[in-house]
């Protein structure tokens, strides 16, 4: 079941194509990510065949439904009397430290060389203690938002396969793999001038941690 979910086939993808194309430690990093949703999403998948009752057939559920639907509607929450709580200066003076972190971090790892072992140790680390934090679940409570509606999902799909399409047809017409061809551009080699100097890959990972933190958010 896990090798069926898109999201494993598209970084299995990734992974194979990094390799390939000079950047083994890329790969084997989507490599990993592949492998551990993958089991995870298998193992999910065994303990709800496990809990289904019995004369279901035995069937999963699809991703983002419940297993079970409760026979009785959800009763309505009580609305709270008064105004809503406001901000505390703990949660204000909170969320610039965060800020003043971010920035910092881009400003420090954007001095660093491309491709270089402290800029590439301080992505790996802050990536993966992100993923480690998060693989345990959410980190605060909110309501499952169902399954994702199906324009979105197309119109995103339609972009990640216009974009791998576009990276695949760079990367079949240049002289060899590893080479980057100024004539049939990849999507990296395209990133190349904006990242050649340290304010450029310091607005790159700024928009980087923004971007994580909106997801870890979601």
């Amino acid at each position: 079941m896990g090798i069926r979910q898109p999201i494993v086939i598209v970084l299995l993808l990734i992974a194979f194509f990094s390799a390939i194309s000079g950047k083994p430690l890329d790969g084997l990093l989507m490599l990993l990510v592949a492998a551990g949703l993958g089991w995870d999403a298998a193992r999910a998948g065994s303990r709800e065949a496990a809990a289904a009752p019995p004369g279901s057939g035995g069937s999963l559920p699809q991703p983002g439904l419940s297993a079970t639907v409760s026979a009785e509607p959800p009763q309505p929450q009580p609305a709270l009397a008064g105004p809503p709580p406001r901000r505390s200066w703990r949660t204000a003076a909170a969320g610039l430290a965060w800020v003043a972190a971010g920035i910092v971090y881009a400003v420090v790892v954007g001095s660093f060389a491309r491709f270089s072992w402290p800029a590439t140790m301080a992505v790996v680390g802050l990536a993966t203690l992100v993923v480690v934090i998060g693989w345990q679940g959410p980190v605060r409570a909110r309501p499952d938002p169902g399954p994702l509606p199906k324009p979105g999902a197309a119109l995103w799909g339609g972009v990640l396969l216009a974009g791998g399409l576009w990276e695949l047809g760079s990367l079949a017409q240049q002289t060899g793999l590893d080479v980057t061809s100024f004539a049939h551009p990849t999507i990296s080699a395209l990133t190349d001038p904006v990242l050649a100097s340290h304010p450029g890959r310091s607005v790159a990972l700024a928009v980087w941690l923004l971007i994580g933190w909106y997801l870890v958010r979601r």
